[in-house]
């Protein structure tokens, strides 16, 4: 009877290799979760219930003020036209699934007779576009695909 080396039989490896690439993938999913962890939107959901209440009076505000403006977005400048004259415009800028992606402006008057500022840059997606003036006396908010270039009624 011949004895071969363990490691010269072809069948050794075979069962030997589909277990490890079991344990290097689950390794793999581990390190891929871990990294790319999904943001939480609200940690205190409690809290977030009861401000629901104050920001629809907000948005109510807005109607029953007859608030109208305009937005346009170009590739870095942030634009509102309104027929009320504002000192400043607080904008927020939310992305629909990436919050590191989201920030904040104070649109304040230009020559043009609009209210503007400008950005970095702004990717395609789906974005929230919410709107205050400084006091907070109201808000309007809109969904908005992006890009975009034409003028936008709120």
């Amino acid at each position: 009877m011949k004895s071969d080396i363990w490691y010269r039989n072809p069948w050794v490896w075979l069962i030997i290799t589909f277990p490890m690439l079991a344990v290097i993938g689950g390794i793999a999913t581990i390190i891929i979760t871990n990294q790319n962890q999904p943001d939480m939107v609200i940690d205190d959901y409690y809290k977030k219930g009861k401000a629901i209440n104050q920001e629809l009076t907000l948005y109510n505000n807005a109607k029953e003020l007859g608030i109208s403006l305009s937005l346009k977005i170009d590739e870095q400048r942030i634009e509102i036209k309104s027929p009320q004259t504002y000192t400043a415009l607080k904008v927020n800028v939310v992305h629909s699934t990436l919050a590191d992606q989201d920030f904040s402006l104070v649109l304040t008057p230009n020559g043009k007779g609009t209210l503007s500022s400008s950005v970095d840059s702004i990717m395609a997606g789906k974005w929230q576009i919410i709107i205050a003036p400084m006091d907070n006396a109201w808000k309007i908010r809109k969904d908005i695909a992006l890009p975009n270039s034409t003028w936008i009624a709120l």
